[in-house]
């Protein structure tokens, strides 16, 4: 299921320089294994989650599933590695096949279940808080934004749609 809407084109390059920019965790301009390895130890870190424990291998799978699915769609020279060039000229490629959605889902299905501390099914506020890390976010607002049915709390469906979101739009 796709999940967000189709946007023009620029916005797509926007969004895609924008989603490397945070995708390469060691500025060197490229996007490999160890940069999504990175980010999931990254989340793990911001929920408090160990690798060793189910949720954990969840999140470290998802991210390395990203990296696989990515590489095989993006990597156009075969090098091992995803170049900007590369990122953000396939980028509204992988979100109008759905690959996007593919590759998001269960890193915000794992992301969710780590966040989720108490195990109730929902994100509050101050667990959203943990894995919302937008620079320069104010995160009542993107709490609030993504509170779709305003009673307090965030299901796994109104997370993966602000993740979603997040990615293709322009905040």
């Amino acid at each position: 299921m796709t999940i967000g809407a189709v946007m023009p084109h620029n916005g797509f390059r926007e969004s895609a320089e924008r989603n490397f920019n945070d995708l390469d965790t060691d500025g060197d301009g490229f996007l490999t294994r160890y940069d999504y390895m990175a980010l999931a130890q990254r989340r793990l870190g911001q929920t408090g989650v160990r690798a060793d424990t189910p949720e954990g291998e969840s999140v470290v799978d998802a991210f390395l599933n990203a990296w696989d699915i990515h590489a095989r769609a993006l990597d156009t020279d075969r090098d091992g590695r995803i170049s900007k060039e590369e990122y953000v000229s396939s980028f509204e490629t992988l979100v109008r096949t759905g690959t996007l959605d593919t590759v998001l889902t269960p890193i915000s299905r794992a992301t969710f279940a780590a966040a989720d501390r108490d195990r109730d099914g929902w994100i509050t506020a101050e667990e959203f808080g943990a894995v919302w890390n937008r620079p320069r976010t104010d995160l009542t607002t993107a709490f609030a934004r993504a509170d779709a049915d305003r009673d307090g709390r965030i299901s796994f469906e109104e997370f993966a749609r602000a993740r979603h979101d997040l990615l293709i739009g322009d905040d």
